[in-house]
């Protein structure tokens, strides 16, 4: 009775259960976590086990442990790396050039006797010292790193992020880049000078004016092969996410681009180091968010350092130039073929206690590496060069790491300035990669994931060489893509 006063009960649908999602959650931190302890007993237990064994001289556990605890951190790190969820691309790329250039290789060094020509004028306590240096710049860069992350939690959310100013700008930044690349083409002297060995194409290149020294060549060099790889990277981000219509013209652009990139950056006439960025820029925009591939990518990187790119410097000198190759084991040849950061470092101390610091001067030259030396004569060599004219060194070009740039300049100050300038750095740019940045259209990862690459460049030095190359890199990326505005930003 009385059922037409009683209220109609409709069926709510059921709200999704949150446990819903908790086995798929829970499997997938099971699966990281195992590849992240799988990754450490690599990095930290078994590859160290490995070198321990191919001992062949005489070294204290002192000695080992030192070096060991570089290898051991940036092992952790990577690890760690594999276990997150966030993708990081800038602190995997430092992470794994600490790893084997400044901490595997050298651990080699010590255990097999062997190590590269200009470790002759090194002792141990110069060793030790930049071990421990090493060390001290890991640790910087990690804090600031962190810290930086939790005054961003602390006071909330602030994303800042770049679109693409519009399909036009693109375009004609896109044929400006190709002009560029033409000029540069036919100055070196042609597409042929290009599949050539490193050695014929520098040699090349320095005979446009051979008076101006590395000044006209990173300028020229740069801006034939970074505009027109970033143009190539942005057309393939319109592509895949399809949010613009491409005209015909487009096509012919990209194919246009695809070309003139196969030349001017192939593998065969640029480093390897440069080759590492190349892939960076171009694979880092396909991975994305997909975690998956990134650890894929993080833990490939770590084995190809070790066993490829030790052997992949067989186009570096002119036919008949090189020295066979000669291999007694993979850590003989990382202990001796190009893992020279680390011995350059101690070389660097070792310059510094005869001459002191530069305490800036040295740094003047990356600063200023656009003016020729011509009009000014009295310009800082590059690192690399100045240490190895002290050592009496024939070779010359040599690798200059980050390390010995900053304790050149200013010492110990130098470093720890260095390493947390570059911690919140990497931080700030490991952020366009957030979920939230990237599904709101952010372009800026497209530079992020080049620069991440180019980091291996500016770690392993000089920076005089480095630095056309990165300005035109930055330039790039700022003629491309435009800031969202305040209100946008705000939004969390």
């Amino acid at each position: 009775m009385h059922a037409e006063l009683m209220p109609v009960r409709r069926s709510a649908p059921t709200p999704p259960d949150p446990a819903d999602g908790a086995p798929n959650d829970s499997r997938r931190s099971g699966v990281r976590t195992a590849v992240a302890l799988v990754a450490f007993l690599l990095f930290a237990v078994v590859l160290p086990l490995q070198v321990r064994g191919a001992g062949a001289v005489f070294y204290t556990d002192t000695n080992f442990l030192i070096r060991y605890a570089v290898l051991v951190y940036a092992a952790t790190k990577l690890a760690t790396l594999l276990w997150q969820t966030d993708i990081r691309p800038v602190a995997g790329v430092f992470w794994i050039f600490v790893y084997t250039g400044m901490g595997l290789a050298p651990l080699a060094q010590l255990t097999t006797g062997r190590s590269t020509a200009l470790a002759i004028q090194v002792d141990e306590t110069l060793l030790t010292m930049a071990s421990l240096l090493t060390l001290l710049g890991c640790v910087c860069f990690d804090l600031a790193y962190h810290v930086r992350a939790r005054r961003r939690s602390l006071r909330g959310p602030r994303l800042r992020f770049r679109t693409l100013r519009s399909l036009d700008v693109l375009r004609v930044f896109s044929v400006a880049s190709l002009v560029a690349a033409l000029v540069y083409i036919v100055q070196v002297g042609g597409p042929q000078v290009f599949f050539l060995s490193r050695q014929e194409t520098s040699q090349a290149l320095d005979a446009i004016n051979p008076d101006s020294g590395q000044a006209l060549r990173a300028i020229i060099s740069a801006g034939g092969s970074v505009a027109c790889l970033t143009a190539l990277i942005f057309y393939l981000h319109v592509w895949r996410t399809r949010d613009r219509t491409l005209a015909a013209v487009d096509g012919f652009i990209v194919a246009a681009l695809a070309i003139i990139n196969v030349i001017v950056n192939n593998p065969i006439s640029n480093s390897r180091y440069w080759t590492l960025a190349v892939l960076f820029g171009l694979m880092l925009p396909l991975i994305r968010g997909r975690k998956g591939l990134f650890n894929a990518a993080v833990a490939g990187g770590v084995i190809a350092s070790v066993v490829v790119f030790p052997l992949a410097d067989v186009t570096r000198r002119a036919a008949g130039a090189g020295v066979p190759l000669q291999v007694d084991s993979m850590w003989t040849t990382i202990a001796t073929k190009d893992y020279d950061q680390f011995t350059m470092l101690a070389n660097t101390l070792g310059y510094t206690v005869d001459h002191g610091y530069s305490w800036g001067m040295q740094m003047l030259g990356p600063i200023l590496f656009w003016v020729p030396r011509v009009a000014w004569p009295d310009k800082p060599l590059d690192t690399g060069v100045e240490v190895g004219l002290w050592m009496n060194s024939n070779n010359l070009n040599l690798s200059a790491p980050l390390w010995a740039e900053a304790w050149i300049n200013f010492g110990l100050l130098g470093l720890i300035v260095t390493f947390v300038g570059l911690g919140l750095l990497a931080r700030r740019l490991d952020t366009g990669f957030r979920a939230e940045i990237l599904s709101k259209g952010s372009v800026g990862y497209l530079g992020i994931s080049i620069f991440a690459g180019y980091l291996f460049i500016l770690l392993r030095g000089s920076l005089l060489q480095s630095m056309g190359r990165l300005v035109v890199l930055v330039l790039s990326i700022l003629i491309l893509t435009a800031v969202t505005n305040r209100q946008e930003r705000l939004k969390s």
